[in-house]
């Protein structure tokens, strides 16, 4: 029985729930199971812009994708496989085998350090050219390569040949950019093929640990999310609340809010804050990501100030929030209050028209317990899943009223002409998307 004890059994139970906490709550995920979507196939959205930006795309995280680890992803209307070869590098091709079709990121497997083999008949393409090989030396296989005469109708050409020669020689199929920043893998997307204007950017959060993420699906042009970020006034009304179980007449949030490209003349003047150790703490982040000139016209800049309103009446100063937009599809918030400092990473991927999955990747003070960082993870969602009703349910407003006497709508009419720039021949790509797809 003394094997028994108390004394023996307590501790053991201890080390246990703490086992059990850790392995829950150290990285903490909150994940939505994508559903059928009814909203989406019914909801009238009016006229819009096209779905797919052009710009840096979050792939996945580094931890997510091991040495050898194949997967396949549908992105921005691509269908891609991606992997991490025996090199260490990742790599992102388009996902169907020129052979005979196979999609070479379900089943795929990496071969010759740097290239993926076909599932179906075993042909080897390298990540980084695109071309089909025959060995770890890369030499390229010699292939004929043949197409119906006519597909829809199935006719024979002059010869009575159904299949026609096209070409003989190598083949290659369409490599993507990887950039693999900060435990963060990124994708190039551009309609056009062009090289991209900027690089993704460096975050400055060495200082806080990474605790957790949320992922969930939301339906809306993929503009609605970041647009979110420069509509002024909806933060009064969307973003009031402090909780579920918390009345707004009792506690509320108040906003005060700025935003404006990086590349707006006298911008350290413009977006200066008049305290002064928020004033230093926003210089820092400013000098960090405006010496990046390269970025600078692709980058929006926000500043948001949160007050705690009781009973309508006293106020008392909580978060400064300073964010970061970088492209059509990431955003960079570092939020700053008495007992904490927070670092969110939020990313888009629109995996089809008005369909896009949001990521929040949440850093934090290590001095936090981790209970604690999931319930600020679960916060940062619930502002999200807040906007998620209106989103789900509105139409794109192409054709808006706007209030110019005010100081809101002027920065949703300046955000707007900003993000336009990233549609560069999204149309004509969108449109053969339509015409291949069923």
């Amino acid at each position: 029985m003394e094997y028994f004890s108390l004394e023996i059994l307590l501790p053991l139970c201890l080390i246990a729930l703490y086992y059990f906490y850790h392995k829950k709550f150290r990285f903490f995920v909150i994940e939505e199971k994508k559903k059928e979507n009814i909203i989406r196939h019914k909801q009238t959205r009016g006229k819009c812009p096209p779905s797919y930006p052009n710009g840096w795309y979050r792939l996945c995280r580094s931890a997510e994708l091991k040495i050898g680890q194949v997967e396949e992803i549908k992105l921005a209307g691509r269908h891609i496989a991606y992997y991490r070869g025996t090199d260490k590098v990742v790599y992102a091709v388009a996902a169907y085998c020129p052979h005979m079709g196979a999609n070479l990121g379900i089943g795929g497997q990496v071969k010759f350090n740097s290239c993926i083999e076909c599932p179906f008949h075993g042909w080897a393409f390298d990540g980084k050219s695109g071309l089909c090989v025959n060995s770890e030396k890369l030499d390229p296989k010699i292939v004929s390569t043949y197409c119906y005469n006519n597909i829809q109708n199935m006719d024979p050409n002059n010869k009575g040949e159904y299949l026609q020669k096209v070409q003989e020689g190598e083949i290659k199929i369409k490599t993507y950019l990887i950039r693999e920043i900060k435990g963060m893998v990124y994708i190039w997307l551009h309609c056009l093929e062009a090289k991209p204007w900027y690089e993704p950017m460096v975050e400055k959060c060495d200082h806080l640990q990474l605790r957790g993420e949320s992922i969930n699906f939301i339906n809306c042009h993929i503009q609605e999310f970041p647009e979110n970020g420069a509509d002024i006034r909806h933060f009064d009304y969307i973003h009031a609340s402090v909780s579920d179980f918390i009345p707004t007449w009792l506690i509320k949030f108040k906003w005060n809010m700025k935003s404006m490209p990086a590349n707006e003349p006298d911008f350290y003047k413009k977006m200066e804050h008049p305290k002064e150790k928020i004033r230093n703490y926003q210089k820092q982040l400013f000098d960090h990501y405006l010496s990046n000139k390269e970025l600078r016209p692709y980058m929006n800049v926000l500043c948001l100030d949160g007050s705690l309103m009781f009973f309508n009446k006293w106020k008392i100063n909580a978060l400064y929030i300073t964010g970061f937009q970088m492209g059509p599809a990431t955003i960079q918030l570092y939020i700053l209050s008495s007992l904490f400092e927070v670092f969110y990473k939020q990313a888009l991927q629109p995996v089809e028209k008005f369909n896009q999955k949001v990521f929040l990747t949440l850093h934090i003070n290590s001095y936090l317990p981790y209970w604690l960082s999931a319930y600020i993870l679960s916060g940062g969602l619930r502002q999200i899943i807040s906007d998620v009703s209106v989103w789900d349910n509105k139409i794109f407003a192409a054709q808006s009223c706007y209030n110019l006497k005010g100081d809101a709508d002027p920065v949703l009419m300046r955000w707007r002409q900003w993000y336009s720039q990233f549609y560069e021949g999204s149309r004509e790509f969108e449109q053969k998307l339509d015409s291949l797809e069923w």
